[in-house]
């Protein structure tokens, strides 16, 4: 009984959701090599959102690990109630390597 309900619930969640969407409307990685490019590209993309808050200022999270640290930077642009862009500035640095990874993810009615 406890399983039908549960089913239910979830139906009814994911039919009553789907008015509202998630996609990353932007998302490009990059190598060590292609910093300066990177930040260029970042800031472009961020100008076009009309964002203008430092990378600094972002939310920060950082992951460390035996052979690997990550560090994100979050920050999101609110719309109204239900719309927000969120920018996601994540870079991977292994033993030999660093990466970088810029999403811009769109959160709100379908467009």
């Amino acid at each position: 009984m406890k399983k039908v309900v549960l089913i239910i619930l979830l139906f009814l969640l994911t039919t009553s959701c789907s008015k509202y969407i998630v996609q990353n409307v932007y998302e490009k990685s990059y190598p060590e090599s292609q910093v300066e490019t990177m930040y260029t590209e970042m800031y472009y993309q961020l100008k076009g959102y009309e964002f203008y808050i430092p990378l600094d200022q972002w939310i920060q999270n950082k992951f460390t690990a035996d052979t690997t640290a990550i560090s994100q930077y979050i920050a999101r642009k609110i719309i109204n109630d239900k719309t927000n862009y969120q920018f996601i500035f994540t870079e991977y640095t292994y033993p030999s390597k660093t990466y970088y990874n810029f999403v811009i993810r769109y959160t709100g009615k379908k467009k």
